[in-house]
């Protein structure tokens, strides 16, 4: 499961107002190559949770990105490629590979198996 998924996901069990950001418990991580594009980096920007980026970034052993969030509205222009490159390998080469996404107010464990995370709820969760 790639960071730019885990950034979009939220625990949905009944009740839970505090669902997001899911807290990552990784067994395995790996890295898989893709090719660098700033153009999609620049439109996706403006959508990420950066604190919840930087978060799930760190528990899976990267510390490249800042801690405070650039301003959108100059990196829509920014060609500051180092960035861009960094912000690209978090979000799109880091793999949870085996692990789990952890519900910050329930401590529910959501298993993630083969890269794929697995977000069912019990029958009374729903």
């Amino acid at each position: 499961m790639r960071l730019i998924t885990h950034n979009m996901l939220s625990c949905n069990i009944k009740g839970v107002t505090n669902g997001f950001p899911l807290k990552i418990e990784a067994e395995k991580v790996i890295e898989k190559e893709v090719d660098f594009n700033p153009n999609f980096l620049r439109h996706m920007f403006a959508k990420i949770e950066w604190k919840a980026l930087v978060e799930a970034a760190r528990s899976l052993g990267y510390a490249e990105l800042p801690e405070d969030s650039p301003d959108a509205a100059t990196m829509i222009e920014s060609a500051d490629e180092t960035f861009f490159k960094k912000l690209h390998h978090a979000l799109l080469e880091l793999h949870l590979e085996e692990g789990a996404l952890v519900c910050p107010e329930t401590g529910r464990k959501f298993p993630v198996s083969k890269g794929i995370p697995n977000m069912l709820l019990h029958e009374d969760e729903v």
